[in-house]
């Protein structure tokens, strides 16, 4: 019997365990700080394999492979890839031998995808793929993805293990964190949502907080899920930076999960062979708790849900470049700006339909930037044509969207589906097949029904199709009954339907009355999405009012801003604002260069919307409003914005540094997500930060800081083994004479630490990093 299959007949009987950590524990038996954790094990093999076989002696039924940062991005070069693959899963299949399975551990390249990041989503499942082929060739068939924050960084390693073994156990996991939310702003229930349609064995989370924060995280997931669900919770959260929690009280807590519904329990940073052997043997040979999913139907993308069937969804129709030259020009010369300011401006809208018109005519990668781009923010509607431009825009999807549209033809189906069913998402269907639109209610039915068959014999679930009843112009002689009498059929057979609203007034004056009468009419029917113009303030209050008559929402639920008739307010500085929050580059151009012409100062421009908008921004992610993806977004908008105010900022003599700021990663910490995400914040603060980046050594940071001057020096550090080299930087700072403050911060850090060890100052995040850099140099003594 293979290893994938074993484990799930194991299922089927109990709860299976797996070990506890790897890194943590090899730290405990004589690890250093700051080497790769994958080269050290292979060259200290025995080590490693005594680590395995005390994880299998404990009761573990399965142990990980030391694989976790695996990757090229981390090892560097292909045959080191390959090579240390093949060693560490050797390692541990040699030290446990029959007596459990052993499955690989796969962690995030430790890359931002785009545009968040240089890595696109094909680099990351090439990475993937690279790794996945080394593992499977040492037989290993159970891959745990573990620790991810992106949920599409998670589904390039998914498909990356599905397409090279097709045949493979695979458990994708994310890591949440304060609010229980990853870093990228995806919640367990969107995940669940992703991972429903994806083609996975289990779902969960680990690391990240302690078991008492991750249980509400895996109930979350039980209540929703298809899958079996996974999880690995650390050893409580370390305290001034070692992890406290004994092994009976993380058993537990382990019994908790059991008792929650969860498959598959192990445990992360900070457990160790004696947690796995206490939890094992509380909750000793027990069957998963099963219970029936609730089903659900969500439109998602990295940072956002929208429910279906609630109420009747709005889809933005404005990208599209039918009768729009501005927009044809645009797409014409590549300008991805232009459509991505589009789709901002739509930000009132459930869902974006994205049509690029005649695809061949789009430039290399187009394609790409938008929806890659577009990854947060309103779930989207592909409404493109050409099967390799669909599959690259479910590529950059973190999230469930639309396909728009299939036809009822076998081939055409054929032609589209797979990237659906590998993606996950929804389809419209349209009532149209070899011979054309059906002419009557019944045609129509019958030649969806035609469609449904088609794609429920590619194994799609009718409950994913969003029946279109098709809306023609009232110019061409459209019978507007037809449309009702259609959509009555569709409600009738149980679809979700879709329907293209503007069209009936397309070639006719006063179309917005025209349109927003249709949406009145189909609004009692039970349409669930309405393509609309969200720009147009008339249709978009008849929507809304059409929802709060049927009792979907409440009065006081969605208020609509004050629009002029052109729905845009003429406060450029209020527009200017929300367009850095949004990271809408095309808009914060525009608006800067309006309220320059307006006689605005550079500096007033600075001060009253950029420092204004970076404030607010500051404030949204602290508050958990906003995420990674949204911050580096509103930071390429300010650095669009400081670009065109340089110039003038240079002529009004007006100086924008707040202070000079030398930033590390501390000596063996090789961690800098959260450190670059600290220099983006103090950047748009207006300080100038000379970032040394990741595992710096203490002489050169000082060195560094004497050089420049520097008023402060920001020392980030995630590993409990790395916080005391911080220690030693200030020790030399001081020896050397060297004034600048001092600031602290992460991820195992707490103040009472940062004040024994000299710290002038403490930041938890990176919001609080600027407030404290502002503080000390309200305060400085220099």
């Amino acid at each position: 019997m293979t290893q994938e299959n074993k484990l799930k007949e194991l299922l089927q009987k109990r709860i299976v365990f797996l070990d506890g950590a790897t890194g943590t524990e090899l730290q405990k038996r004589g690890m250093p700080s700051g080497v790769s954790t994958e080269e050290w094990a292979a060259s200290n093999a025995e080590i490693l394999k005594a680590m395995h076989s005390e994880y299998a002696e404990a009761g573990a039924d399965i142990v990980l492979a030391c694989t976790f940062g695996g990757t090229e991005a981390k090892l560097k070069t292909p045959d080191k890839v390959r090579n240390l693959n093949r060693k560490l899963a050797d390692i541990a299949i040699d030290a446990v031998g029959d007596r459990v399975m052993v499955a690989a551990s796969i962690g995030p390249t430790g890359n931002l995808i785009h545009p968040s990041g240089a890595m696109t989503w094909k680099d990351a499942y090439q990475l993937f793929s690279t790794q996945v082929t080394a593992l499977a060739e040492t037989g290993i068939n159970i891959f745990f993805l573990e620790t991810f924050s992106d949920p599409r960084e998670l589904k390039a390693a998914v498909l990356a293990v599905r397409d090279s073994v097709p045949d493979a156990f695979i458990s994708a996991q994310m890591t949440f964190g304060s609010g229980s939310l990853s870093l990228s702003g995806t919640s367990p229930t969107a995940l669940v949502v992703l991972t429903n349609q994806l083609p996975v064995d289990a779902v969960g989370a680990n690391c990240g907080n302690g078991p008492e924060q991750l249980l509400p995280i895996i109930q979350q997931m039980v209540r929703f899920s298809t899958r079996s669900i996974a999880v690995e919770p650390n050893a409580g959260l370390p305290v001034d930076g070692s992890y406290k929690m004994t092994p009976e009280k993380f058993a537990g807590w382990v019994e908790d999960f059991a008792r929650s519904g969860a498959s598959i329990i192990g445990g992360c940073c900070g457990s160790g062979p004696a947690h796995v052997r206490e939890y094992v043997s509380l909750v000793g040979n027990r069957p998963v708790v099963k219970s029936e999913p609730e089903e659900i139907h969500l439109l998602t993308s990295v940072d956002r849900m929208v429910p279906i069937g609630d109420r009747m969804l709005s889809v933005g129709e404005s990208i599209n470049p039918t009768g729009k030259k501005n927009m044809l020009n645009s797409l014409s010369k590549g300008d991805f700006f232009a459509v991505i300011s589009l789709a901002r401006a739509q930000g009132r809208a459930d869902l974006i339909d994205v049509n690029l018109g005649l695809e061949k005519l789009l430039t290399d990668g187009f394609v790409h930037e938008i929806f890659s781009r577009l990854s947060i923010g309103s779930p989207l509607s592909v409404d493109l044509s050409n099967p390799a431009n669909i599959e690259t825009a479910f590529c950059e999807m973190g999230g469930i969207g639309v396909f728009n549209s299939l036809i009822a033809t076998e081939k055409y189906i054929g032609d589209r589906i797979n990237t659906l069913l590998r993606h996950g998402g929804y389809t419209v269907l349209l009532p149209i097949d070899e011979d054309g639109l059906g002419r009557t209610a019944e045609e129509r039915m019958s030649k969806l029904e035609k469609g449904i068959a088609i794609l429920k014999s590619h194994g799609f679930p009718e409950n994913r199709i969003i029946a279109d009843p098709i809306v023609k112009p009232l110019a061409t002689g459209a019978d507007i009954r037809l449309i009702l009498d259609t959509l009555r059929l569709f409600k009738q057979r149980g679809l979700l339907t879709i329907a293209g609203v503007s069209n009936i007034s397309h070639g006719l004056p006063d179309r917005s009355s025209l349109n927003a009468a249709l949406l009145a009419s189909l609004a009692p029917l039970g349409l669930d999405m309405a393509i609309i113009d969200v720009l147009d303030s008339k249709v978009l209050e008849m929507h809304r009012n059409t929802q709060i008559l049927l009792g979907n929402i409440d009065p006081v639920e969605i208020k609509l801003p004050e629009l002029d008739p052109q729905g845009v307010s003429p406060d450029f500085m209020g527009i200017l604002r929300k367009s850095i929050i949004v990271g809408d580059r095309r808009q914060t151009e525009a608006s800067g260069r309006e309220l320059l012409e307006s006689g605005r100062t550079a500096r007033e421009i600075l001060e009253e919307g950029l420092a204004s908008a970076m404030e607010q921004v500051g404030d949204l992610y602290n508050r958990k409003k906003l995420f990674l993806p949204h911050l580096i977004a509103s930071a390429g908008a300010s650095a669009v914005l400081t670009k065109l105010l340089k110039p003038y900022l240079e002529k009004e003599n007006v100086s924008s540094c707040k202070g000079r700021i030398v930033l590390a990663s501390v000596r063996g910490d090789i961690h800098d997500i959260g450190k670059n995400l600290v220099a983006l914040f103090l950047r748009n603060a207006d300080f100038k930060v000379l970032d040394l980046g990741k595992d710096v050594h203490a002489d050169e940071i000082v060195r560094k800081a004497a050089e420049t001057n520097a008023d402060i020096i920001a020392l980030s550090a995630l590993m409990s083994t790395t916080a005391p080299e911080m220690e030693k930087v200030i020790s030399l700072a001081k020896s050397r004479g060297v004034s600048a403050r001092i600031l602290v911060g992460g991820a195992v850090l707490t103040e009472k630490y940062a004040d024994l060890i000299g710290a002038d100052a403490y930041a938890p995040d990176a919001y609080a990093a600027v407030q404290a850099a502002v503080s000390l140099m309200q305060n400085d003594g220099k």
